[in-house]
């Protein structure tokens, strides 16, 4: 089976995670401020940005409030459907930031415990609100009609065959290839033993993995006692070795986030390219092979092939993400962003210095929220619907964790946390074609499990994350004085 489809909604949901994690990173990481309520600027965005475009008279069954239209406001203008959709989604960053100084005024000023509480009983107040008022958002039934840009463009193709595989499937292997290259980089540090006992381990796991599916039922009980028939046996030994293994090559190298990088990047392999091409060598079949390599050429979009819409959308979240990327980089590398440090690691050395910190908090507070306002108006768009369960508050601590595995303050290590968030998270919902289904409970908890034991290995041999803190250089000029 082909894994392109789910590969790229995979992708755009890494993205808009990592838009919502970048958030919270310039928050917590680089401000030091604990915002468990940071899921209600997500909230915010999302549902003021559909509101925003949203047209009037949706449907019999809405009964909120009408909506401005602004997505068809443009309609003469070339573009003006994505250009009305920016200006609503603009304007739901500023709705979000505009909540957090309202928040953030009474609250700021507490100690970081209190915050915390504070921060996540106003998130959990404003989601009963949204769930409860359906003169407002239409309640617990939530917004079905989300305006998507430029969804009636696509699919879009050359009506070549050949040129539409140059144009969608090359950047696909080229992207591919750069993503290896990248973790090439990151991996070399480590020395030859902690790397081979790194790769098996990995290839451990993934055997023990493979024969426990094979037998669908794993550990059979009988009056008692386990009886093992030779799958388990197996699967059992190559578990026992994958944490011995595993083990030494974490006790054997300070390169934690490389061995990580290493094994993530193996198991990626085995799962998105071992079976097209197990399929490709015992079977000839390249199909599937074919597909998952050129993932952003979908060979349904017309007769000839060529892009559809959530290929489209995922560039499109991908744009925002490298520009909000840049956007933080930039902030936290100037004079600004080092006053931001210093208020996070002792806040009365800036305030001896003049620096009004109160007021840094508070923009440090808005600069966040409005990028998660950005990742729920993304969101939004790609799901098709809200409503207020999406927005509980265990996506705070889904990002916080994401932030934690990568490396606080740093803004590469909360894209990397990210997406190994939400390759186990999601990764792991393929285990329920394989089990039967009375086993469902079980899976959904073990995707919990796991990722709990990533965070707890992380946590024990790597506190910083996988990449730790980012390294910032200060510009001294002539005569050693800096910048600021």
């Amino acid at each position: 089976m082909a894994l392109a489809d789910f590969f790229i909604s995979l992708l755009t949901f890494v993205t808009i995670y990592s838009l919502f994690g970048l958030g919270l990173n310039v928050k917590f990481g680089f401000t030091g401020l604990i915002d468990f309520g940071h899921v209600a600027y997500f909230m915010i965005g999302a549902y003021v940005t559909v509101f925003v475009a949203m047209p009037a008279g949706l449907s019999e069954t809405y009964e909120g409030l009408t909506g401005l239209g602004l997505a068809t406001a443009f309609a003469g203008v070339p573009g003006g459907d994505l250009l009305g959709w920016l200006v609503a989604l603009v304007i739901g960053m500023a709705a979000a930031a505009l909540v957090s100084v309202l928040v953030g005024i009474p609250t700021i000023r507490l100690r970081e415990d209190y915050l915390a509480i504070t921060a996540l009983g106003i998130a959990t107040i404003l989601n009963a609100i949204f769930h409860n008022e359906r003169w407002l958002f239409n309640g617990a039934f939530g917004i079905r009609e989300v305006h998507e840009p430029l969804s009636g463009a696509f699919p879009i193709g050359t009506g070549s065959f050949q040129l539409n595989l140059l144009l969608f499937g090359l950047p696909s292997v080229a992207i591919l290839g750069y993503a290896a290259y990248r973790t090439a980089k990151v991996v070399r540090p480590l020395s030859v033993r902690p790397a081979l006992l790194g790769t098996g381990a990995t290839l451990a796991l993934a055997g023990s993995v493979v024969f426990v599916i094979t037998t669908m039922t794993g550990l059979v009980v009988d009056l008692g006692v386990f009886v093992l028939n030779v799958d388990n046996t197996i699967a059992f030994v190559l578990l026992v070795g994958s944490v011995v293994a595993g083990r030494a090559a974490l006790t054997e190298t300070d390169h934690i986030g490389a061995l990580l990088a290493l094994a993530s990047a193996l198991l990626f392999t085995l799962w998105y390219l071992g079976q097209p091409l197990v399929a490709f060598v015992t079977e000839g079949e390249t199909a599937d092979l074919l597909l998952n390599l050129f993932w952003l050429y979908d060979a349904t979009a017309g007769s000839a092939g060529g892009l559809d819409y959530d290929r489209f959308f995922f560039l499109f979240t991908l744009a925002f993400l490298v520009g909000a990327y840049l956007w933080v980089e930039r902030t936290v590398n100037s004079p600004y962003g080092r006053v931001l440090r210093a208020v996070r690691e002792d806040e009365s050395v800036p305030e001896a210095l003049g620096k009004p910190t109160f007021r840094y908090k508070i923009q440090s507070l808005m600069f966040g929220s409005a990028l998660a306002g950005a990742a729920g108006g993304l969101w939004a768009a790609n799901i098709g619907f809200i409503d207020p369960t999406q927005f509980a508050s265990t996506v705070t601590f889904f990002a916080y964790t994401a932030v934690i595995i990568g490396g606080t303050a740093n803004n590469r290590g909360v894209i990397l946390g990210t997406a190994v968030f939400w390759v186990i998270n999601s990764g792991t919902r393929f285990l329920d074609d394989f089990f039967p289904s009375e086993y469902a409970q079980q899976l959904a908890a073990l995707r919990l499990i796991l990722i709990g034991a990533l965070l707890i290995v992380i946590l024990y041999y790597r506190p910083e994350g996988m990449l730790g803190e980012q390294d910032y250089d200060i510009d001294l000029g002539r005569g050693g004085v800096s910048d600021d």
